[in-house]
């Protein structure tokens, strides 16, 4: 099992699989606390998911049945993002391009609308914060739509925020608070010693020892 980190302890080294949004926001942090990071991607920092992704903030738009503890989890973390969002610019100089005006999810065709429908009543359920409008309202709010449609579900508490920008403020904020970030250093395995982790091999075989590891490859963490 990992280690479980305590940062009470004299400065653990920790060294982090992957260099998108998730990876360096962790490095941010704990090097902020006086941890020392290290962080080792496969290729070029931030373009895995964290360059591909919409940088949608959509925890009660994409809601679904049985995951009630993580859109509490999203909506926590909604609540945070406009100070997070403050900080990071204040630390990095970027703008991460918060966008507050809320998520639009159109219903194009009479299947769509049924969908929506089905999926509003579990989410309203939930008290997340959404709301039926028709077509002529959709179009108000978003004149640019094309084609026919038939109506909306409006998500006023549904954000965006500009992801390439976010990875690139979240490295310059790691970095200036210490971490060290490595790329193209693909990590072939993470090693233990006695059952407990003692730090990751590289793909050309050499160690980098570790107090903790924090596995954030995303989509390759099962290799």
């Amino acid at each position: 099992m990992p280690n479980r980190l305590s940062l009470n302890a004299s400065k653990p080294n920790v060294a982090i699989i992957g260099a998108g949004v998730i990876g360096l926001g962790v490095a941010w942090r704990l090097a902020a606390r006086d941890v020392s990071v290290a962080v080792f991607d496969k290729g070029t920092a931030g373009a895995g998911a964290s360059h591909a992704a919409a940088g949608m903030l959509a925890a009660c738009a994409e809601a679904e049945p049985g995951e009630q503890a993580l859109v509490a989890l999203g909506r926590e973390s909604q609540a945070r993002w406009p100070a997070f969002a403050a900080e990071l610019q204040q630390v990095s100089g970027i703008d991460v391009g918060l966008r507050p005006e809320g998520t639009l999810v159109v219903a194009l065709t009479a299947d769509d609308q049924a969908r929506l429908l089905h999926q509003l009543a579990f989410q309203q359920k939930l008290g997340l914060p959404l709301r039926w409008i028709s077509a002529a309202e959709t179009r108000r709010r978003e004149p640019h739509l094309a084609g026919k449609v038939t109506s909306a579900v409006f998500i006023p508490e549904d954000h965006q925020v500009d992801n390439r920008k976010l990875v690139a403020a979240l490295r310059i904020a790691a970095e200036v608070a210490g971490a060290s970030i490595s790329e193209h250093r693909p990590v072939r395995a993470i090693s233990s010693n006695g059952g407990r982790v003692d730090g990751i091999v590289l793909a050309d075989g050499s160690k980098v020892p570790a107090d903790v590891v924090v596995l954030a490859a995303g989509a390759w963490s099962r290799s």
